[in-house]
């Protein structure tokens, strides 16, 4: 991806297993979501749908950063790209930001539901560790 001359790979941001497929409804829902917030921020906001084989696409063009989400059978993927001095001013507060507002679109949408999210976000390792406690009381 070239913006002005400069090169920007997408990176991947977050990774969503959802409890149900996109759907043509689905989609709906996302785009007025979309075209709300735009609205609201007074943001220039371009989107186009885009399929490849089983995979569904939103590309989503909001000056000067591009986002990508890949919407899979079991999951949902979110790449960004953005020139470098973009990147510097998306500070952490802006990322959370940018977060919590992606995951109101999946449950409105109802890819998700809240304890899904939650259950997504709670350690790995906390998981791993009571298996291991089990394992050496045996």
């Amino acid at each position: 991806m070239k913006v002005k001359g400069e090169v920007m790979d997408l990176e991947q941001f977050y990774v969503y297993h959802i409890v149900s497929p996109l759907t043509h409804d689905k989609k709906t829902i996302i785009e007025k979501h979309i075209d709300d917030n735009a609205a609201s921020y007074g943001q220039d906001v371009e989107r186009s749908w885009h399929r490849v084989e089983e995979e569904h696409f939103l590309r989503i063009f909001v000056e000067p950063a591009t986002i990508e989400i890949v919407f899979f059978s079991e999951r949902v993927e979110l790449y960004g790209a953005a020139p470098t001095w973009a990147r510097l001013l998306f500070t952490s507060e802006r990322k959370e930001e940018l977060r919590e507002r992606i995951e109101e679109v999946l449950i409105v949408a109802g890819l998700v539901t809240p304890e899904s999210l939650e259950a997504q976000r709670r350690p790995k390792r906390k998981l791993f560790a009571r298996a291991r406690e089990r394992a050496g009381s045996l």
